[in-house]
């Protein structure tokens, strides 16, 4: 009997399949989750729900971080390797789309262990609440995020969230809750909001953006229509052309929710009048820089009256937002020395577009390439977005999940774009460069989605 019992528990322990972020733990132990590339913004939020709904979890990851050290704090064990010793005797495996190919991924499908996509278990978290939004698209989905959760928190609806940011006002891009409501990013890349059949799917914009999964623009389109279909009410940009009977538009000039009277103070911040189906709706003051956060606040007004959320709480939020980090961040008190994640060439054009507006000074632009495939099919807007910039200092290229392609490397955009631009290999050098022309009166905009934040940081801290 006792070899009986031990065989039937070693085939659960094998073959068991747990549903895990269950509002329901299962029975017995405590299910092991293992994280791969927990250090990624999404994966270490996710480690962190895991572990505040009781879960036992633990994590991979090469680089050693502040997420990592925070992870840490919430008593996670942290393997600075990938091996396949890490994930014995776990019950669950989840991976990014960076990871998918790593040795833990492989071993956990060897030996019959659960693996689940960073999306599919996100989807899995989804369900536990009543009222889910996923905003997507190509531009402004962590802004717009924070947006709506801040007018639910100003609305005291306790939103749980789930951010590919930091929150300004807590430090950290989650917060657990167990109301009603989430907030959260739904990304495109790899069909990853296909997971996701949210209450409320928001679509800021749909671009050319990821082209080395989806190959064409259509591609791209069908993807977000699709995601659009999946959706019980869709929120959505009335450039996008999207079909169905649940969709709710907002646009600048067209749309339910429209812009009027948009106006730029002199610190690049923007006030407007919000029209709903012709009629005033709310006036509103905006704390973020950029017309583009214009279009931002009207999918968060559109999304949080469909909810009910009184004007007032709508009003006061987006006046008194905080921001995100790396969302046009000022990084020192007395000089012009900004990070803004922007790395898609509208992203960009938009950002310099915006500064220029309001900051007259000399300007010299750093931008840090993310991944040779997006630079490579991008070339060409990639240049035509720095036309009218002066100056521009290029690093070497983010590459992330890629190996290096000489067709899309940032010394080849460096020399596309000419006489205006430098480039640097070491980013030693490029600080230096950088320290120099601050002193001669520049200000700097650092763009991009990789560390070029780090060095960002670095530069501040040194003048």
């Amino acid at each position: 009997m006792k070899l009986l019992k031990k065989l039937k528990n070693k085939l659960i322990k094998r073959f068991y399949k747990p549903q895990i972020f269950s509002d329901k733990i299962n029975r017995g132990s405590p299910i092991k989750i293992h994280f791969v590339g927990i250090g990624g913004v999404s994966m270490s939020s996710l480690a962190i729900y895991a572990k505040k709904m009781g879960y036992e979890v633990s994590g991979s990851d090469l680089a050693e971080n502040q997420t990592i050290s925070n992870l840490r704090l919430q008593n996670i064990t942290i393997y600075n390797t990938h091996s396949a010793d890490n994930i014995i005797g776990k019950n669950v495996v989840i991976y990014s789309n960076a990871t998918e190919d790593s040795e833990e991924v492989k071993a956990a499908q060897s030996f019959g262990i659960k693996t689940l996509t960073r999306a599919a278990a996100l989807s899995n978290l989804l369900k536990n609440y009543n009222t889910s939004i996923c905003i997507s698209g190509a531009h402004g989905k962590t802004t717009t995020t924070a947006l709506i959760y801040a007018v639910l928190k100003e609305a005291q609806k306790a939103p749980a969230l789930h951010l590919g940011g930091n929150y300004k006002q807590t430090g950290v891009n989650y917060d657990f809750s167990t109301s009603e409501y989430i907030a959260c990013e739904a990304c495109e890349y790899k069909d990853s909001f296909l997971n996701f059949n949210p209450n409320i799917g928001v679509i800021l914009n749909i671009a050319p953006e990821h082209l080395d999964y989806f190959k064409t623009f259509e591609n791209v389109k069908n993807s977000f229509q699709k995601f659009a279909n999946q959706s019980q009410v869709v929120i959505a940009n009335s450039e996008c052309k999207l079909q169905g009977n649940n969709i709710i538009t907002f646009g600048i000039k067209r749309g339910k929710y429209t812009a009027k009277k948009v106006k730029m103070k002199n610190n690049g911040k923007y006030y407007f009048s919000c029209y709903k189906n012709e009629k005033l709706f709310a006036n509103i003051e905006l704390n973020l820089v950029g017309k583009h956060n214009v279009l931002n606040a009207l999918a968060c007004i559109a999304v949080c009256d469909y909810l009910n959320i009184e004007k007032d709480h709508i009003c006061t939020a987006l006046k008194n937002f905080c921001g995100v980090e790396r969302r046009f961040e000022y990084l020192h008190k007395e000089k012009f020395i900004i990070h803004d994640y922007a790395h898609h060439p509208d992203e960009i054009s938009s950002v310099l577009k915006e500064t220029k507006k309001f900051y007259k000074n000399k300007l010299l632009v750093v931008f840090q390439p993310h991944t040779y495939s997006r630079t490579k099919n991008l070339m060409l807007q990639f240049i035509k977005s720095f036309k009218k910039i002066k100056e521009v200092l290029i690093l070497k290229t983010y590459s992330a999940r890629e190996k290096y392609d000489k067709k899309g490397s940032a010394l080849l955009l460096s020399k596309n774009l000419g006489k205006k631009a430098v480039y640097f290999q070491s980013n030693n050098k490029a600080e230096k460069y950088i320290l120099q022309k601050i002193k001669q009166g520049y200000g700097i905009l650092f763009l991009g989605a990789g560390d070029i934040y780090d060095m960002a940081k670095n530069v501040s801290k040194m003048c």
